[in-house]
């Protein structure tokens, strides 16, 4: 044998070794590599379960809303209301346009629209062709929104976003009338993961608004423990088991704390990369528990249970897994399988009577193949979308940051093609600005014979706060329009709601007990931090009436 020595590398070890060590470093390397990939398909994955709960929930939403705003049709969005079309047209230009609402001013038009949002929502609620719910939902939400922007609040804003990135996404791929109607193969699938990018783009979503609206808790009002203490003392806005909160001094700092906590760390949580099922489960638990509590303490509309229903579409599929295994074990399904299969094709006949279709109204996949591993996927064109109104979404954010939520910004970008969807994003809800101003109207008016009124409430002028009577309220809609006619900007608003007023004072009064004159004061009520108030009257408007 040869006695010639092995070639051996620089730390003594042969070729063969070098190799082999080389290939398991690329080796771990490559499988962390892929251990990383899967772990950010997990995280940015979205449920279709969750999916599901989150298009039940914005359909009650609509609902809702319609309902609410059904009380103020004549005066919210016909001719004799507070904003007449050809006043919307001037102001709002295109979008008054593209608006369904404005192509007629009569109430009886109003209530047809709102007949048919309230049908669409219904199918959208059982999901019934649940992508032209989607659809038809959203569009004659935003002809709405265009009608009368005045009345509109966040709220309403976060509602129209997420059903945007809706049309986007399979709402309808489970427990809805499309996946009963559907092949059987689709409610047989295990696999319930969908990666898209309008589902990254609704996750960013929910998370961008908190994320903005920390930035402006950036202020001397949340860093010394106060701001608590200010919103509880709205008094326009605070219910009574809110004046019950703001009277016990520890607790306020407290919940200053917890809200700027809150709205920075839950949107970071969610994406925690280790525990992801948990932290979602605690995050949205605290979030629903968050809002439910603002709900309860603070007068704001709509936005609290749009928010806690936003936070439903992280909801983790290994709960729907847990959950529905127990479900299956307390009903005895797993003993009998074949009565669930039976059932579910007993129910698929209505449904496919309804699509008037034989292969169902599925409206995920045209055809659903038998296996299970195979995934639903969303189509190119909804992705070209999604990536496009998601890169104007992260833009539109980033500018109005560093305009810091400037009205004239704002205005001046009412250019922009996203304006005319109604993309604006803008979540000072919870600015230093308005925590502190409170303020009431008083509108001193005479009438034709000479008697002294309140033009507001028609009773006798009182100058004290409306808000200490028991039971006054006029509506999340109407605080919000009432609000927006002390801003700058709003004169020709206030011009077309003093003759509204005078319309709906004189129905059905003699001509001696008409209104005359009268005019527009704000009272505004600024709390100071030693619990003092400061008031200061602004007159708003002077109104006389034309005589004959």
């Amino acid at each position: 044998m040869s006695d010639v020595p092995k070639q051996t590398g620089k730390a003594g070890l042969t070729g063969s070794e070098v190799g082999r060590g080389q290939a398991r470093s690329t080796g771990v390397i490559s499988g962390w590599l892929v251990a990383w990939r899967a772990r950010l398909g997990v995280l940015l994955s979205v449920d279709l379960r969750s999916l599901a709960v989150l298009r039940i929930g914005l359909a009650g939403l609509l609902l809702v809303d319609l309902i609410g705003r059904a009380g103020d049709l004549s005066a919210h969005y016909s001719d004799v209301g507070v904003l007449p079309r050809a006043a919307l047209f001037e102001s709002e230009g295109l979008r008054a346009y593209l608006s369904l609402h404005a192509l007629s001013g009569s109430v009886l038009w109003q209530a047809g629209l709102f007949v048919l949002a309230g049908l669409f929502a219904l199918m959208l609620l059982a999901g019934v062709r649940t992508r032209l719910a989607t659809v038809a939902s959203w569009l004659l939400l935003l002809s709405l929104h265009h009608r009368n922007p005045v009345v509109l609040q966040a709220g309403d804003a976060l509602l129209r976003l997420l059903l945007f990135w809706g049309m986007m996404l399979p709402l309808g791929a489970r427990w809805s009338v499309d996946s009963a109607a559907g092949p059987l193969g689709l409610s047989r699938r295990k696999d319930n993961r969908l990666l898209s990018v309008a589902g990254v783009a609704i996750f960013l979503q929910v998370c961008l608004v908190y994320w903005f609206t920390a930035t402006f808790k950036d202020h001397p009002m949340w860093w010394h423990e106060n701001a608590a203490y200010f919103a509880l003392n709205i008094d326009q806005l605070v219910t009574p088991l809110g004046m019950w909160v703001r009277q016990i001094d520890w607790l306020l700092p407290i919940l200053t704390w917890t809200a700027f906590a809150v709205a920075i760390v839950a949107p970071v949580l969610v994406f925690c990369p280790v525990w992801t099922g948990t932290a979602r489960l605690l995050v949205i638990l605290a979030m629903i528990g968050t809002h439910l509590a603002l709900a309860m303490c603070l007068k704001l509309g709509l936005l609290p249970y749009v928010a806690m229903v936003s936070w439903l579409v992280f909801l983790p599929g290994r709960w729907w897994d847990w959950l529905w295994a127990r479900s299956r074990r307390q009903r005895g399904l797993r003993a009998n399988p074949s009565r669930a299969l039976w059932v579910l094709a007993l129910v698929k006949r209505l449904p496919m009577i309804v699509s008037g279709s034989r292969r169902g109204t599925g409206d995920v996949l045209i055809d659903v193949p038998t296996d299970r591993h195979q995934r639903i996927g969303a189509r190119r064109w909804e992705q070209v979308v999604a990536v496009v109104a998601l890169v104007y979404l992260v833009t539109w954010n980033l500018q109005w940051l560093n305009a810091h939520g400037d009205a004239t910004t704002g205005e001046a970008r009412q250019a922009a093609a996203g304006d005319v969807l109604r993309m604006e994003q803008s979540w000072n809800m919870i600015s230093p600005e308005a925590l502190g101003l409170d303020g009431w109207f008083v509108m001193p008016g005479k009438l034709r014979d000479g008697t002294q009124v309140d033009a507001f409430t028609g009773g006798p002028v009182n100058w004290s706060n409306p808000s200490a009577i028991a039971g006054y309220d006029p509506g999340a809609r109407w605080r919000k329009y009432l609000r927006n006619l002390t801003k700058p900007g709003h004169d020709h608003n206030l011009h077309h709601y003093a003759k509204y007023l005078v319309r709906t004072f004189n129905t059905d009064r003699t001509i001696d007990k008409q209104l005359e004159s009268f005019d527009i004061v704000f009272i505004q009520e600024a709390t100071l931090p030693d619990g003092e108030v400061e008031v200061t009257r602004n007159t708003l408007l002077q109104y006389h009436r034309d005589p004959y």
